[in-house]
């Protein structure tokens, strides 16, 4: 699946990749993941090793300089990781790619997650 695109309204082409995709970039230190959710969500459950910067906070001026790596970007589904893919490609930034399904793809390819929703999980006997 790493070279599935999506097409938006200008017919630029929005790399997609797929969730053993990203973790291999990641665990080869070749892709960062940039997480476009809200603060609360993310505080729910998030990617080891994700970086949250929420789309309404995003702003691709002050965006840090990442070069020599991917930047994956994701969100629940994926709608909200476009939005800011194209965001920042618009502005130059160049090696992004959205995952394809959000952490719901993560999820679902049985990729580990942490977060407060497993605080509130009650395992004594």
């Amino acid at each position: 699946m790493p070279g599935t695109s999506t097409s938006d309204s200008n017919n630029y082409l929005l790399p997609e990749i797929d969730a053993v995709t990203a973790h291999n970039w990641m665990v080869a230190r070749t892709g960062v993941m940039l997480d476009v959710r809200e603060a609360s969500e993310f505080d729910f459950e998030n990617i080891p090793g994700s970086v949250l910067l929420p789309l309404s906070f995003l702003d691709p001026n002050n965006f840090p300089a990442i070069e020599g790596v991917k930047i994956i970007v994701l969100c629940a589904i994926g709608k909200r990781a476009l939005a800011a893919q194209k965001q920042l490609h618009d502005f130059g930034f160049k090696n992004l790619y959205t995952l394809s399904g959000g952490i719901d793809a993560w999820k679902k390819a049985g990729l580990e997650t942490q977060g407060g929703k497993f605080e509130a999980l009650d395992y004594t006997i």
